[in-house]
Protein backbone atom coordinates (compact mmCIF):
# COMPACT_ATOMS: atom_id res chain seq x y z
CA UNK A 1 0.00 0.00 0.00
CA UNK A 2 1.20 3.06 -1.23
CA UNK A 3 0.76 6.80 -1.23
CA UNK A 4 2.53 9.38 -3.02
CA UNK A 5 3.18 12.78 -2.59
CA UNK A 6 4.59 15.74 -5.09
CA UNK A 7 4.54 19.09 -5.03
CA UNK A 8 4.18 21.48 -8.52
CA UNK A 9 7.23 23.10 -7.71
CA UNK A 10 9.38 20.38 -8.26
CA UNK A 11 6.90 17.32 -9.56
CA UNK A 12 9.02 14.74 -10.14
CA UNK A 13 10.75 14.54 -6.16
CA UNK A 14 9.42 12.20 -4.08
CA UNK A 15 8.03 14.17 -0.40
CA UNK A 16 7.99 13.21 3.02
CA UNK A 17 4.22 12.73 4.21
CA UNK A 18 4.59 14.03 7.45
CA UNK A 19 6.38 17.88 5.73
CA UNK A 20 3.43 17.73 3.33
CA UNK A 21 0.54 17.30 6.07
CA UNK A 22 -1.28 20.16 7.85
CA UNK A 23 -3.70 19.57 10.29
CA UNK A 24 -7.41 20.37 9.56
CA UNK A 25 -8.04 23.57 10.15
CA UNK A 26 -11.55 24.02 12.70
CA UNK A 27 -14.84 25.02 11.17
CA UNK A 28 -14.66 28.92 10.55
CA UNK A 29 -11.29 30.54 12.29
CA UNK A 30 -10.99 33.31 14.46
CA UNK A 31 -9.16 36.13 13.25
CA UNK A 32 -7.41 36.81 10.02
CA UNK A 33 -9.18 34.06 7.66
CA UNK A 34 -12.83 35.22 9.56
CA UNK A 35 -12.07 38.24 6.64
CA UNK A 36 -12.20 36.56 3.38
CA UNK A 37 -11.01 38.97 0.11
CA UNK A 38 -13.43 41.27 -0.80
CA UNK A 39 -13.34 39.83 -4.35
CA UNK A 40 -15.48 37.66 -6.04
CA UNK A 41 -15.48 35.42 -8.92
CA UNK A 42 -14.10 37.96 -11.72
CA UNK A 43 -10.93 38.85 -9.65
CA UNK A 44 -9.82 35.10 -8.69
CA UNK A 45 -6.45 34.56 -10.66
CA UNK A 46 -5.83 30.86 -10.75
CA UNK A 47 -2.76 31.49 -9.29
CA UNK A 48 -4.42 32.75 -5.76
CA UNK A 49 -6.67 29.66 -5.91
CA UNK A 50 -6.57 26.69 -3.47
CA UNK A 51 -4.38 24.18 -5.41
CA UNK A 52 -3.98 20.72 -3.63
CA UNK A 53 -5.26 17.72 -6.44
CA UNK A 54 -5.10 13.94 -4.97
CA UNK A 55 -4.69 12.18 -8.08
CA UNK A 56 -5.99 7.92 -7.73
CA UNK A 57 -5.03 6.42 -10.85
CA UNK A 58 -3.99 2.27 -10.36
CA UNK A 59 -1.66 2.60 -13.75
CA UNK A 60 1.69 3.79 -13.13
CA UNK A 61 2.67 5.13 -16.12
CA UNK A 62 -0.48 6.69 -16.68
CA UNK A 63 -0.47 8.36 -13.23
CA UNK A 64 3.16 9.57 -13.90
CA UNK A 65 1.78 11.39 -17.18
CA UNK A 66 -1.12 12.69 -15.02
CA UNK A 67 0.90 14.19 -12.01
CA UNK A 68 3.06 15.86 -14.52
CA UNK A 69 0.47 18.02 -16.51
CA UNK A 70 -1.35 19.13 -13.43
CA UNK A 71 2.19 19.60 -11.60
CA UNK A 72 2.99 22.07 -15.16
CA UNK A 73 -0.51 23.75 -14.36
CA UNK A 74 0.89 24.79 -11.11
CA UNK A 75 -1.12 22.32 -8.75
CA UNK A 76 0.69 20.25 -5.54
CA UNK A 77 -0.08 16.65 -6.92
CA UNK A 78 -0.51 13.88 -4.27
CA UNK A 79 -1.14 10.21 -5.85
CA UNK A 80 -2.98 6.93 -4.45
CA UNK A 81 -3.71 3.73 -6.29
CA UNK A 82 -6.56 2.81 -5.24
CA UNK A 83 -9.97 3.04 -2.96
CA UNK A 84 -8.07 1.84 0.34
CA UNK A 85 -4.88 4.18 -0.20
CA UNK A 86 -6.95 7.02 -1.45
CA UNK A 87 -9.37 7.49 1.51
CA UNK A 88 -6.20 7.54 3.73
CA UNK A 89 -4.20 10.49 1.69
CA UNK A 90 -7.40 12.26 1.89
CA UNK A 91 -7.42 12.46 5.53
CA UNK A 92 -4.09 13.36 5.29
CA UNK A 93 -3.80 15.66 2.85
CA UNK A 94 -6.98 17.69 2.83
CA UNK A 95 -6.94 18.00 -1.22
CA UNK A 96 -8.98 20.62 -3.03
CA UNK A 97 -10.18 18.77 -5.56
CA UNK A 98 -10.09 14.67 -6.18
CA UNK A 99 -9.13 13.57 -9.92
CA UNK A 100 -10.21 9.90 -10.06
CA UNK A 101 -10.12 7.45 -12.61
CA UNK A 102 -13.90 5.95 -13.08
CA UNK A 103 -12.46 2.25 -13.21
CA UNK A 104 -10.47 1.60 -10.34
CA UNK A 105 -9.82 -1.71 -9.24
CA UNK A 106 -11.49 -3.82 -6.32
CA UNK A 107 -14.08 -0.36 -5.51
CA UNK A 108 -14.69 1.89 -8.83
CA UNK A 109 -15.08 5.82 -9.00
CA UNK A 110 -18.83 5.62 -8.39
CA UNK A 111 -18.25 3.92 -4.90
CA UNK A 112 -15.20 7.02 -4.28
CA UNK A 113 -17.91 9.81 -4.65
CA UNK A 114 -20.63 7.51 -2.73
CA UNK A 115 -18.47 7.12 0.43
CA UNK A 116 -17.18 11.01 0.20
CA UNK A 117 -20.31 12.54 -0.33
CA UNK A 118 -21.33 10.51 2.73
CA UNK A 119 -19.00 11.99 4.68
CA UNK A 120 -20.09 15.59 6.20
CA UNK A 121 -16.22 16.39 6.15
CA UNK A 122 -15.22 15.23 3.16
CA UNK A 123 -18.92 16.14 1.50
CA UNK A 124 -17.28 19.31 -0.01
CA UNK A 125 -14.05 18.21 -1.80
CA UNK A 126 -15.09 18.20 -5.63
CA UNK A 127 -14.57 15.01 -7.34
CA UNK A 128 -13.81 14.93 -11.35
CA UNK A 129 -13.49 11.29 -12.57
CA UNK A 130 -11.99 10.20 -15.87
CA UNK A 131 -12.14 7.29 -18.23
CA UNK A 132 -11.53 5.76 -21.64
CA UNK A 133 -15.08 5.12 -22.29
CA UNK A 134 -18.65 6.08 -19.65
CA UNK A 135 -21.95 5.00 -20.26
CA UNK A 136 -24.73 7.74 -20.30
CA UNK A 137 -25.99 5.56 -17.08
CA UNK A 138 -22.66 5.71 -15.48
CA UNK A 139 -22.26 9.89 -16.31
CA UNK A 140 -25.47 10.26 -14.88
CA UNK A 141 -25.07 8.18 -11.89
CA UNK A 142 -22.14 10.21 -11.02
CA UNK A 143 -23.63 13.54 -11.37
CA UNK A 144 -26.27 12.55 -9.23
CA UNK A 145 -24.23 11.30 -6.53
CA UNK A 146 -21.99 14.55 -6.28
CA UNK A 147 -19.32 14.48 -8.68
CA UNK A 148 -18.67 17.52 -10.41
CA UNK A 149 -17.75 16.42 -14.15
CA UNK A 150 -16.95 13.22 -15.76
CA UNK A 151 -14.40 13.72 -18.21
CA UNK A 152 -14.12 10.69 -21.05
CA UNK A 153 -10.34 10.24 -23.66
CA UNK A 154 -9.71 11.34 -25.62
CA UNK A 155 -8.77 15.13 -23.76
CA UNK A 156 -6.22 17.47 -23.82
CA UNK A 157 -4.56 17.97 -20.72
CA UNK A 158 -4.93 21.94 -21.08
CA UNK A 159 -8.85 21.09 -20.93
CA UNK A 160 -8.47 18.79 -17.74
CA UNK A 161 -6.49 21.36 -15.87
CA UNK A 162 -8.85 24.17 -17.00
CA UNK A 163 -11.75 21.65 -15.66
CA UNK A 164 -9.97 21.07 -12.75
CA UNK A 165 -9.61 24.71 -12.24
CA UNK A 166 -13.02 25.41 -12.45
CA UNK A 167 -14.10 23.01 -10.46
CA UNK A 168 -11.70 23.91 -7.30
CA UNK A 169 -12.71 28.05 -8.24
CA UNK A 170 -16.52 26.61 -7.51
CA UNK A 171 -15.86 25.24 -4.45
CA UNK A 172 -13.30 28.31 -3.40
CA UNK A 173 -16.07 30.93 -3.90
CA UNK A 174 -19.06 28.76 -2.10
CA UNK A 175 -16.69 28.77 1.17
CA UNK A 176 -16.09 32.72 0.58
CA UNK A 177 -19.64 32.36 0.60
CA UNK A 178 -20.11 30.56 3.48
CA UNK A 179 -17.48 31.77 5.54
CA UNK A 180 -19.27 35.44 4.78
CA UNK A 181 -22.74 34.17 6.07
CA UNK A 182 -20.75 33.28 9.04
CA UNK A 183 -19.12 36.84 9.79
CA UNK A 184 -20.48 40.01 11.61
CA UNK A 185 -19.78 42.71 8.82
CA UNK A 186 -18.65 45.64 11.21
CA UNK A 187 -16.46 43.77 13.82
CA UNK A 188 -15.38 40.65 11.24
CA UNK A 189 -15.93 38.37 14.18
CA UNK A 190 -18.04 35.29 13.81
CA UNK A 191 -22.24 36.14 14.00
CA UNK A 192 -24.67 34.70 16.15
CA UNK A 193 -25.89 32.21 13.99
CA UNK A 194 -22.24 30.48 14.06
CA UNK A 195 -21.80 30.80 18.01
CA UNK A 196 -25.50 28.94 18.15
CA UNK A 197 -24.14 26.12 15.45
CA UNK A 198 -20.55 25.73 16.87
CA UNK A 199 -21.39 26.20 21.06
CA UNK A 200 -23.03 22.33 20.95
CA UNK A 201 -20.14 21.50 18.94
CA UNK A 202 -17.42 22.10 21.02
CA UNK A 203 -19.25 21.14 24.04
CA UNK A 204 -19.54 17.53 22.89
CA UNK A 205 -15.97 17.50 22.07
CA UNK A 206 -15.14 18.28 25.61
CA UNK A 207 -17.24 16.15 26.90
CA UNK A 208 -15.49 13.40 24.55
CA UNK A 209 -12.40 14.40 25.82
CA UNK A 210 -13.28 14.78 29.10
CA UNK A 211 -12.44 18.59 29.57
CA UNK A 212 -14.23 21.73 31.00
CA UNK A 213 -15.71 24.25 28.79
CA UNK A 214 -15.99 28.07 29.92
CA UNK A 215 -17.99 30.85 28.36
CA UNK A 216 -17.33 34.71 28.64
CA UNK A 217 -20.12 37.22 27.96
CA UNK A 218 -19.04 40.53 27.71
CA UNK A 219 -20.68 43.93 27.22
CA UNK A 220 -19.78 47.53 26.68
CA UNK A 221 -20.27 49.55 29.34
CA UNK A 222 -22.37 52.65 28.94
CA UNK A 223 -22.43 52.05 24.48
CA UNK A 224 -25.97 54.28 24.36
CA UNK A 225 -24.29 57.10 25.74
CA UNK A 226 -21.20 56.76 23.38
CA UNK A 227 -23.82 56.19 20.35
CA UNK A 228 -25.73 59.31 21.77
CA UNK A 229 -22.69 61.64 22.50
CA UNK A 230 -19.91 60.94 19.97
CA UNK A 231 -22.39 59.65 17.13
CA UNK A 232 -23.06 56.75 15.33
CA UNK A 233 -19.86 56.10 13.56
CA UNK A 234 -17.57 56.79 16.87
CA UNK A 235 -20.03 53.98 18.22
CA UNK A 236 -18.84 51.55 15.05
CA UNK A 237 -15.68 52.29 15.85
CA UNK A 238 -15.66 51.55 19.48
CA UNK A 239 -17.05 48.43 18.54
CA UNK A 240 -14.49 47.68 16.14
CA UNK A 241 -11.65 48.20 18.39
CA UNK A 242 -13.24 46.26 21.01
CA UNK A 243 -14.06 43.41 19.16
CA UNK A 244 -9.99 43.39 18.43
CA UNK A 245 -9.20 43.80 21.82
CA UNK A 246 -11.38 40.96 22.54
CA UNK A 247 -9.89 38.38 19.68
CA UNK A 248 -6.51 38.95 20.84
CA UNK A 249 -7.25 38.25 24.60
CA UNK A 250 -8.31 34.59 23.78
CA UNK A 251 -6.79 31.71 22.07
CA UNK A 252 -6.45 30.88 19.06
CA UNK A 253 -8.69 27.79 19.57
CA UNK A 254 -11.57 30.02 21.21
CA UNK A 255 -14.71 31.01 19.32
CA UNK A 256 -15.23 34.82 19.66
CA UNK A 257 -18.46 35.90 18.22
CA UNK A 258 -20.68 39.29 18.46
CA UNK A 259 -24.08 38.12 20.25
CA UNK A 260 -25.92 41.44 19.10
CA UNK A 261 -25.82 45.09 19.87
CA UNK A 262 -22.41 46.08 22.11
CA UNK A 263 -22.38 41.85 23.32
CA UNK A 264 -19.86 39.43 22.66
CA UNK A 265 -19.28 36.52 23.47
CA UNK A 266 -16.45 33.61 23.97
CA UNK A 267 -16.69 29.98 23.93
CA UNK A 268 -13.88 28.66 25.24
CA UNK A 269 -13.27 24.85 24.88
CA UNK A 270 -10.62 22.72 27.22
CA UNK A 271 -10.63 25.74 29.49
CA UNK A 272 -11.20 25.62 33.01
CA UNK A 273 -12.73 28.84 35.33
CA UNK A 274 -9.49 30.11 36.44
CA UNK A 275 -7.82 30.37 32.49
CA UNK A 276 -11.37 31.58 31.85
CA UNK A 277 -11.35 34.58 34.31
CA UNK A 278 -7.75 35.38 33.24
CA UNK A 279 -8.74 35.54 29.74
CA UNK A 280 -12.03 37.99 30.78
CA UNK A 281 -9.56 40.09 32.84
CA UNK A 282 -7.39 40.41 29.74
CA UNK A 283 -9.94 41.80 27.40
CA UNK A 284 -11.78 43.75 30.43
CA UNK A 285 -8.25 45.82 30.99
CA UNK A 286 -7.37 45.58 27.04
CA UNK A 287 -10.71 47.48 26.40
CA UNK A 288 -9.74 50.18 29.92
CA UNK A 289 -6.14 50.87 27.66
CA UNK A 290 -7.85 51.34 24.46
CA UNK A 291 -7.31 55.31 22.89
CA UNK A 292 -10.33 56.05 20.81
CA UNK A 293 -10.65 60.06 20.06
CA UNK A 294 -13.01 61.56 18.19
CA UNK A 295 -12.72 64.71 17.01
CA UNK A 296 -10.06 65.53 19.53
CA UNK A 297 -12.13 64.06 22.46
CA UNK A 298 -11.22 60.75 23.65
CA UNK A 299 -14.02 58.21 24.16
CA UNK A 300 -13.76 56.46 27.53
CA UNK A 301 -14.69 52.67 26.92
CA UNK A 302 -14.95 50.06 29.29
CA UNK A 303 -16.48 46.20 29.58
CA UNK A 304 -18.29 44.15 31.79
CA UNK A 305 -17.52 40.80 31.94
CA UNK A 306 -19.74 37.29 33.14
CA UNK A 307 -17.67 34.18 32.96
CA UNK A 308 -19.70 30.65 33.67
CA UNK A 309 -17.81 27.05 33.68
CA UNK A 310 -18.91 23.88 33.56
CA UNK A 311 -15.99 20.88 34.13
CA UNK A 312 -15.86 17.61 32.51
CA UNK A 313 -17.67 15.53 35.01
CA UNK A 314 -21.27 17.70 34.96
CA UNK A 315 -21.35 18.09 31.03
CA UNK A 316 -23.22 15.09 30.81
CA UNK A 317 -26.31 16.34 33.11
CA UNK A 318 -26.05 20.14 32.05
CA UNK A 319 -26.56 22.03 28.31
CA UNK A 320 -24.86 24.79 26.58
CA UNK A 321 -27.94 27.04 26.67
CA UNK A 322 -27.81 26.60 30.50
CA UNK A 323 -24.22 27.42 30.63
CA UNK A 324 -24.84 30.90 28.48
CA UNK A 325 -27.43 31.87 30.63
CA UNK A 326 -25.32 31.32 33.70
CA UNK A 327 -22.80 33.37 32.07
CA UNK A 328 -25.34 35.88 31.21
CA UNK A 329 -26.43 36.11 34.77
CA UNK A 330 -23.01 37.13 36.07
CA UNK A 331 -22.51 39.54 33.18
CA UNK A 332 -25.75 41.03 35.05
CA UNK A 333 -24.26 40.86 37.98
CA UNK A 334 -21.10 42.61 37.04
CA UNK A 335 -23.37 45.44 35.16
CA UNK A 336 -25.54 45.85 38.67
CA UNK A 337 -22.63 45.70 40.86
CA UNK A 338 -21.21 48.90 39.08
CA UNK A 339 -19.26 47.98 35.76
CA UNK A 340 -15.99 47.61 34.63
CA UNK A 341 -15.84 44.06 36.43
CA UNK A 342 -15.65 40.44 35.92
CA UNK A 343 -17.63 37.92 37.76
CA UNK A 344 -17.77 34.28 37.59
CA UNK A 345 -21.04 32.10 38.45
CA UNK A 346 -19.77 29.62 40.49
CA UNK A 347 -22.10 26.43 40.64
CA UNK A 348 -21.70 25.88 44.55
CA UNK A 349 -20.44 29.23 45.42
CA UNK A 350 -22.38 32.21 43.70
CA UNK A 351 -21.25 35.08 41.80
CA UNK A 352 -17.56 35.70 42.53
CA UNK A 353 -15.60 38.83 41.66
CA UNK A 354 -12.49 38.19 39.91
CA UNK A 355 -9.76 36.91 40.63
CA UNK A 356 -11.63 34.54 43.30
CA UNK A 357 -12.66 31.21 41.99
Amino acid sequence: MMIEAHASARPDADMDLKTRHRPAAGPVPRRGPYAEPERMMDDLDPVDLPRKVLLIEPCRDEQAWLRNELAGGQMEVYTAADLITARRAVSLFRPNLILAQLRLPTHGGLELVRLLKGDAETRPIPVILYADLATADERVLALDLGAADVVTRPFAAAELIARVRAAIRARHLVEILEARAHIDALTGLANRGLLEDRLPREWEGCRRRGQPLSILMADLDHFKSINDTYGHAAGDEVLRRAAAAMAHSVRVSDLVARYGGEEFVVVAPDCGPETAIDLAERFRLAVAALRIVEHGVPIPVTASVGVASVVADDLDDATPAALLKRADDALYHAKQSGRNATYTNHPTRGMLLAPAT
